[in-house]
């Protein structure tokens, strides 16, 4: 009689784990799919290729032709030879509303609408030219393509241009 009642007993407590367990795994199911939807993560736009475009390398070769223009008219510069050195690439901006989902347009094929696009920022200059070898020109055009590129004078290289 106390067997029957104990094999009773251990079959009865091995059904009730047995749906514990069930029980359990389908809550933390549903907890699982509750928080996947809750932390779901609004992915920006795709980034756009990291090689330089035809648009920056036109940007760039436009610096250097600035500069280089600009230098050839300070006195005692003479002719020069100036590279421009950039960070990265176009930076998009897109408009996004209050809850941080991105603003889209377009119909069928929806788009993120850009705000605004942030062009590469200069990281370096190197500039060569003929009075270069003046500590007087060389601080001329130190100051001049700091303030002209907003860049730190230890980005800023000036040498002498040799002599062809």
């Amino acid at each position: 009689m106390l067997r029957k009642l104990l094999d009773k007993y251990r079959n009865s407590l091995k059904k009730d784990i047995f749906i514990h367990i069930l029980i359990l795994l389908g809550l933390f199911g549903m907890a699982c799919i509750l928080l996947s939807s809750c932390l779901e993560q609004k992915a920006p736009p795709p980034a756009e290729e990291t090689e330089e475009t035809a648009a920056e390398e036109a940007y760039r070769l436009q610096l250097q032709n600035q500069l280089c223009e600009m230098l050839e008219e300070i006195s005692g510069v003479g002719r020069a030879q100036v590279l421009v050195t950039l960070e990265g690439s176009e930076a998009y901006h897109y408009a996004q509303e209050a809850d941080s989902r991105y603003v889209t347009v377009g119909g069928s094929q929806k788009e993120a609408l850009i705000e605004s696009v942030s062009l590469p920022a200069v990281t370096g200059v190197v500039v060569a030219c003929e009075g270069g070898g003046k500590s007087t020109v060389q601080e001329t055009v130190y100051q001049a393509v700091s303030v002209a590129c907003g860049l730190r004078t230890a980005q800023i290289y000036v040498t002498q241009l040799a002599s062809d």
